[in-house]
């Protein structure tokens, strides 16, 4: 196999959702603004993190203002392994450089770029610094309340004197069937 066909050998010694992730933001098929949207699974490209009008990989790993941050340790760990700076790269080209695998890694494990996709009562906070075990316990509360919701629909409903079945009525040919 040529070596430009071999499987790079950091990712693939990485977890196997890490390695996932990267692989989907390598091919862009992976939770972005804009490839969600061009799925027809959310409604704009807007990136739910900062509002910009379309959230790319190059917006994601360059400019989102949310993991500011992480993005100054992964752009210093570029140019220390390849002497090129952010301005000289697009997204298809990092990916493809194998000297930047470790650091394209270590961005993907202090983010959740490619991992998440918030709820409409994240997106509508969309600076929020809340902790991912926060966002797990306003889902599960949310959870509960549809639940609740639900049971007190179906109380309203009984008393409005509608029938609910709990097994469909036997038709008359398989009864018919069942006693032979």
């Amino acid at each position: 196999m040529p070596e430009s066909q071999r499987p790079d050998g950091v990712v693939a010694g990485s977890t196997k959702r890490l390695a996932s992730r990267f692989y989907q933001l390598k091919t862009g098929h992976c939770r972005t603004g804009q490839y969600l949207h061009w799925t027809k699974a959310r409604p704009t490209a807007q990136c739910w993190w900062c509002r910009c009008p379309t959230q790319t990989r190059d917006h994601l790993l360059k400019g989102c203002p949310r993991w500011k941050g992480q993005q100054k340790t992964f752009w210093k760990e570029v140019w220390k392994e390849t002497g090129r700076g952010k301005r000289w790269w697009k997204a298809h080209e990092l990916f493809a450089d194998r000297r930047c695998g470790q650091a394209v890694l270590d961005f993907l494990s202090s983010t959740d770029v490619g991992k998440v996709v918030p709820t409409a009562e994240v997106e509508d906070n969309a600076e929020s610094d809340a902790s991912e075990g926060e966002l797990r316990e306003r889902g599960e509360r949310e959870e509960e309340r549809e639940a609740e919701v639900g049971e007190l629909g179906a109380e309203d409903d009984r008393d409005a004197g509608e029938e609910h079945w709990l097994f469909l009525p036997t038709l008359p040919f398989t009864a018919s069937a069942e006693e032979e």
